[in-house]
């Protein structure tokens, strides 16, 4: 915080800020407060859920200590967005590929959040349970796949289970690079849930697994309750559990009817999730229906 000090401007912009560097900062600190205005957002529950027992500003005369110590994760982080504000010169593409690759959705700009909102595609820009799953099962694939052409790892352990496991490592490892955001939390556990109850054979029904993923999700984060990213998550699968033909033995086949499961499944999320997209945004996209059945696989599958 410069203020209104003419010298501290004139001197040129402040030094940049690097992952893994370590400072020593004159701070000005202050309890969490924040207005409590009707039906506005309550920043000091926002700031309680998120650990933040105070917050301030930083005054002149910070000092770095020390340059590249600790923090592997971030420092990796930062090189890939780095690379990526460097190798695409259209800044808006590069916000986009930075969000979906390593999770920085704050450099995305107002213009394009606003676009994603109103067409209803915001959920793709976040790392999501829809990217860890999918990358999970990828992983799970080419791991069974190569357990598979050696003998001594077959006899050593189940290519299934090498499968599975490598799977969730994997996509734990995915997670954390990509920020270990809050949605990228609560899928890890979902799909810890399933590979633990597979690997002890057990074969629950689709909703149990469900209620004790959710259960998994609230006792490491209480507060996970709180947030409309939980809902939205556990809502979203319920719906389409309760709602899924193949379950009832009518598998899609051919073209067409991949594209009736398609149509189904994004119609029973829409109108299963605009409830809640009321009540936690007040607003549902008209247009979100039409602009996820072409956005969900170009963003997942090829993005």
């Amino acid at each position: 915080y410069h203020g209104y000090d003419g010298e501290l401007l004139l001197a040129g912009p402040p030094q940049p800020l690097v992952a893994g560097d370590r400072w020593q900062l004159p701070l000005r600190l202050k309890q969490p407060h924040g207005t409590m205005n009707p039906q506005g957002f309550d920043l000091e529950l926002w700031l309680f859920e998120q650990g933040l027992r105070a917050n301030g500003s930083v005054r002149p005369g910070a000092v770095r200590l020390a340059e590249g110590v600790g923090h592997p994760v971030e420092r990796l982080r930062q090189r890939i967005r780095d690379a990526l504000v460097v190798r695409v010169a259209d800044p808006a593409p590069a916000d986009v590929l930075a969000a979906l690759a390593v999770g920085d959705q704050a450099a995305i700009g107002r213009d394009e959040w606003e676009l994603f909102r109103v067409t209803g595609v915001a959920h793709l820009m976040s790392i999501s349970g829809l990217h860890v799953t999918m990358f999970a099962w990828l992983a799970a694939q080419v791991i069974g796949w190569a357990w598979r052409g050696s003998p001594r790892l077959m006899l050593a352990l189940p290519a299934p289970v090498a499968a599975r496991w490598g799977g969730l490592v994997l996509a734990a490892a995915y997670a954390l690079l990509a920020g270990w955001g809050v949605p990228a939390q609560r899928t890890v556990g979902m799909l810890a849930v399933l590979v633990l109850l597979r690997t002890a054979g057990l074969r629950w029904p689709q909703p149990l697994v469900l209620g004790a993923a959710g259960l998994a999700v609230v006792i490491l984060d209480p507060w996970a309750l709180l947030q409309p990213g939980f809902w939205l998550s556990f809502v979203a699968v319920a719906v389409l559990i309760a709602s899924d033909p193949v379950s009832a033995g009518e598998r899609p086949s051919g073209w067409r009817g991949s594209l009736r499961a398609a149509l189904h499944t994004q119609g029973v999320a829409t109108v299963g999730l605009a409830p809640l997209s009321l009540v936690f945004f007040q607003q549902v996209s008209i247009i979100g229906f039409v602009a996820n059945l072409v956005a969900i696989p170009l963003v997942t599958l090829l993005i």
